[in-house]
């Protein structure tokens, strides 16, 4: 989100990020067939799924392995309440959408 702020600080590295998220498929098509991707929902709901992923980003103060890798590996106690959060609201949309809705 703050890639195109002005005096946003990391913006190399913010930059570098994006370009190489662009990039990357285009390296692997060099030198190997890109893999099929089939989707169940529309452009909408990736769309939807990734504004509501990065809306979570931000209103958790990072994204779950950044939390669950890097934060509990500083033993931050934020990290560990945010990983767990996280895990619990997994094992609940399971749990609903599998026994509950039987889907």
């Amino acid at each position: 989100g703050s890639l195109l702020q002005r005096n946003a600080e990391g913006r190399g590295e913010k930059a570098a990020f994006v370009v190489g998220l662009l990039l990357a498929p285009l390296l692997w098509g060099l030198f190997r067939a890109l893999p099929a991707v089939h989707f169940e929902v529309g452009s909408l709901g990736l769309i939807v799924a990734g504004l509501l992923v990065g809306i979570g980003t931000r209103y958790g103060s990072g994204c779950t392995s950044g939390h669950g890798v890097c934060g509990i590996s500083r033993l931050s106690p934020r990290s560990l309440v945010a990983t767990l959060c996280f895990m619990a609201s997994g094992f609940a949309t399971v749990f609903v959408l599998r026994h509950l809705l039987g889907g």
